[in-house]
């Protein structure tokens, strides 16, 4: 696995925090490289705000440390942190200009009004806004008011940007443009970016690294494609990407493939490297565009189930097959044909590669 601790511009060790009795984060241990973008990805409540308002200094931990550069910055409080926040609502002032807004950082710092000047142009031509410096936010898109809340959060130059959920706000169309020309910043400023997000393809269209987490802990990390086709845990698996999960017996490994069998049929998977044992229970997830569906089972393994009625979204056809011990399989095809009937008795097989075992041991 990467070590992911190498030349850590930020650590946190062993991070833990309380509300009211209930665990919101157990342990979390977590370094980020410089210049990495890393999401937080996740659904309510399962502590990835926290992590970024402990790692602001917004919220102290009840035990753990948070590292920026190798310094301890534990009870540190925000203003003597180097790093800068961008929140969902933006938290511009109306009242100010865009220039007046990207400077108010500056002006309580008292850096003089040429090289404020200067900055400011800078930064709005950083987030393509220049020519807007004597409008107000009231004046601005959705768009572009998220632009200028970054541009006046990396103005001071921090050396990491804590974003949490700033794209939340915006019309579908405008977010996954959005998503593009953060990460094309990211990647022109150089700053280590700590994302926060339920969306997970946003989390795949924007990161580096992606950490998943689940009760308080880290259920996965790794790069998207890492993530999205290696789930280790079923619940990985199906939070991103949406994949099948299913349970079935180990018979035997063949060709590089674990056989199992399960009430409705025989199963693959990737063996990977592993040892099972003949009778061993295991649970596998696979992806429903890698899923094949016939009218004749496959020769070497398949399971049967019948078609129920197909839903149709964003381009992509979702075509439910109810199996014989009532689980649900769902296969995705882009486009809107189908050649199978409601009601229809079907059978499903895909590649052994297409398929991984999860939750056979501890998420890292």
């Amino acid at each position: 696995m990467e070590n992911y601790g190498t030349g850590a511009m930020l650590e946190l060790k062993n991070i833990s925090k309380c509300y009211d009795s209930i665990s919101v984060l157990k342990g979390i241990d977590l370094s980020i490289r410089e210049g990495e973008f890393v999401t937080l990805l996740g659904s309510s409540g399962c502590g990835k705000t926290t992590i970024l308002r402990i790692i602001a200094g917004l919220t102290e931990p009840d035990g753990g440390q948070v590292l920026l550069e190798g310094r301890d910055m534990t009870g540190q409080p925000p203003e003597k942190r180097n790093v800068n926040t961008v929140f969902q609502s933006y938290a511009l002032f109306p009242h100010m200009t865009v220039a007046q807004n990207i400077a108010y950082a500056l002006k309580i710092r008292h850096v003089d009004k040429a090289e404020t000047e200067r900055r400011v142009r800078d930064a709005l031509e950083m987030v393509q806004m220049s020519g807007s410096e004597k409008k107000t936010p009231a004046q601005l898109s959705g768009g572009q008011r998220q632009r200028i809340a970054i541009a006046r959060s990396l103005i001071n130059r921090p050396k990491v940007l804590l974003l949490d959920e700033p794209l939340g706000a915006l019309d579908l169309q405008l977010r996954r443009q959005m998503q593009y020309e953060l990460k094309k910043l990211q990647q022109q400023v150089g700053i280590t970016f700590v994302y926060v997000t339920h969306d997970q393809e946003e989390a795949i269209n924007m990161s580096d690294r992606i950490v998943l987490l689940h009760n308080g802990g880290i259920e996965q990390q790794g790069a998207p494609n890492e993530i999205y086709d290696r789930p280790r845990t079923s619940y990985a698996a199906q939070f991103v990407g949406s994949a099948n999960v299913l349970h079935g017996v180990a018979e035997r490994i063949k060709d590089g493939a674990v056989v199992l069998k399960s009430d409705c049929g025989t199963m693959l998977a990737d063996a990977d490297g592993i040892d099972v044992r003949a009778g061993e229970p295991l649970t596998l997830a696979v992806r429903g565009e890698n899923i094949a569906i016939a009218r004749e089972p496959d020769s070497v393994a398949s399971i049967c189930g019948v078609v129920e009625a197909n839903t149709f979204a964003g381009g992509m056809l979702r075509i439910p097959v109810r199996l014989c011990d009532g689980a649900e399989v769902v296969i995705t095809r882009q486009g809107i044909h189908f050649d199978f009937a409601a009601g229809e008795t079907v059978y499903l097989h895909w590649d052994a590669r297409a398929a991984v075992l999860v939750d056979r041991e501890a998420a890292p």
